[in-house]
């Protein structure tokens, strides 16, 4: 479970919500939308081909706005009758009847925009030439945006926070069950008082766990990995086409075409062991004051949250800003240096930081999981 759970579930994460959107965007779309129209007697043609393009099928009705309050339509359109067309005419408005906050509401709601919005501009260049105007003049000038990020930067995709987000995740989650079942397990088992006569040192003991509970952590992250880019994969090459979307724009948003350079990938490695290190130690630490499995997972379960907020904080990192000292935090200081490794921006002095500040946490975390595995109070507390 350790590793095929992250695996399978991390490409159906990534896959599953596109595939659910096509399919309810499709039978929403394909299907016909009933849409109530007040004053259809007065809506010209030009404008109701647009409406049938776009699957809308009007209905007339004396009140819109009632016809959709009452949910015998999910979107309703009110026209304000002959005079919008009459030469010289004020201005009017276009009524548009949704449910803000209701999904299927909202997505018709926005086809009967896209319809109003394309009619107008229509009638706009007809009245323009009308009066001897070209329709350009309400154009002076033409936007071009220019992407003047690194190949690297672009290759990330605008979800590569994702990255570091699974790795410390799935570390957490992959490395929880092995900490305590080695710890408070073990107590609860009665099998800690065997393992301390044995001819080892206790120091050795707690080495040996550690190790352990890293490499379960360090594997369920790795895994997480793999089917994230798995994932953006067949998104590009097999999905991609039947979303009639171009695949380099999917490929770019989920990470698909990451180049990492050899330094930015020792750093990336080095920065997930750390990690997967400083984890195991906490959560070591964490579950040798339980008494019981289940009393060390309501110690851990917190951890969670720990770990999701700074994953926020990293997703809004180009308007934050940079964070002073954010390089001596441990657990979010991973997290920046593995984002900034995935994007090829890494900073040298900032990755030497970074180690620097896991190391020492994990140094004194095993210090202090060392210490109380020399605590009888510890290893032996009382279950009842």
């Amino acid at each position: 479970s350790n590793l095929l759970i992250p695996l399978l579930l991390v490409p159906l994460l990534v896959l599953g919500l596109p595939l659910a959107l096509e399919g309810l965007v499709d039978r929403e779309r394909g299907g016909g939308v009933e849409l109530a129209v007040q004053g259809w007697g007065e809506v010209p043609m030009e404008l109701r081909t647009l409406l049938h393009l776009r699957g809308l099928q009007a209905v007339a009705v004396d009140d819109a706005g009632e016809a959709v309050a009452s949910d015998r339509f999910s979107v309703g359109l009110g026209w304000p009758g002959a005079t919008l067309e009459a030469p010289g005419a004020p201005r009017s408005e276009v009524a548009i009847y949704l449910k803000e906050g209701n999904l299927r509401s909202e997505l018709h709601a926005s086809g009967l925009r896209s319809a109003l919005l394309s009619y107008r501009e229509l009638r706009v260049q007809q009245r323009l030439r009308a009066v001897g105007v070209d329709p350009a003049v309400l154009e002076p000038f033409a936007l071009q945006s220019v992407d003047v990020s690194l190949a690297s930067e672009r290759g990330g995709g605008v979800l590569a926070f994702l990255i570091p987000l699974f790795i410390v995740v799935w570390t957490l989650s992959g490395g929880q069950m092995a900490a305590i079942d080695a710890t408070a397990g073990e107590k609860e088992r009665g099998t800690l008082e065997v393992l301390l006569v044995a001819p080892v040192r206790r120091t050795e003991v707690v080495l040996g766990k550690f190790l352990a509970v890293t490499t379960f952590g360090l594997m369920a992250a790795l895994m997480a990995i793999l089917g994230f880019v798995v994932a953006a994969m067949l998104l590009r090459d097999q999905l991609a086409p039947r979303f009639g979307i171009d695949a380099e724009l999917i490929s770019g948003a989920l990470g698909g075409e990451l180049s990492i350079t050899p330094v930015a990938l020792l750093i990336l490695v080095v920065s997930s062991l750390l990690l997967a290190m400083l984890i195991a130690a906490l959560l070591m630490s964490l579950a040798l004051f339980a008494r019981s499995f289940k009393e060390a997972q309501s110690y851990i379960a917190p951890l969670s949250l720990v770990v999701v907020l700074p994953a926020f904080a990293l997703q809004l990192r180009d308007l934050i800003g940079e964070i002073p000292g954010a390089a001596w935090i441990p657990i979010f200081n991973a997290m920046l240096l593995i984002d900034d490794a995935v994007k090829g921006t890494v900073d040298a002095s900032s990755a030497l930081r970074t180690f620097a500040a896991l190391l020492l946490a994990v140094l004194l975390l095993l210090l202090f999981a060392a210490r109380n595995f020399h605590r009888e109070d510890v290893l032996f507390r009382s279950t009842s």
